[in-house]
């Protein structure tokens, strides 16, 4: 482990040249939490962007300004993205937001957390400090 943090709302680390956000159980994802959980994320990763793996199947819903937020304005440091959902279903819900929000990086929703990281490794070549 290169580095690792503990939030109220994720635990953070960054292994391998990837970083790591596993985010703690939570009913609603809101804009306000979206805020705080990217400034914590931001200055956890130190300048640094990474590809990113978010392990976000403890969160049960986000709001849809909060989805808006992380696609665009909270993809900061973010060389890429590989989000893990817990299920096909979530994965197919997903898919359909990353088709109308747009994210400004390269996003990919996974059921597989290995399948995520193999994902991301083609990005690694990309982090930038």
């Amino acid at each position: 482990m290169e580095r690792e943090l503990s939030t109220n709302y994720a635990d953070m680390f960054i292994k391998d040249g990837i970083a790591h956000l596993i985010y703690k159980p939570l009913d609603l994802l809101d804009l306000d939490v979206a805020k705080l959980m990217v400034k914590d994320r931001i200055e956890f990763k130190e300048g640094i962007s990474y590809p990113t793996l978010f392990d976000i199947r403890n969160v049960k819903s986000t709001s849809k300004d909060a989805r808006d937020y992380l696609a665009n304005e909270g993809n900061d440091l973010v060389i890429s993205s590989a989000l893990i959902v817990s299920s096909s279903v979530t994965k197919m819900i997903g898919n359909f937001f990353i088709t109308v929000s747009k994210p400004k990086k390269p996003t990919h929703l996974f059921t597989d957390n290995e399948k995520g990281l193999e994902w991301l490794e083609q990005h690694k070549d990309l982090v930038e400090d």
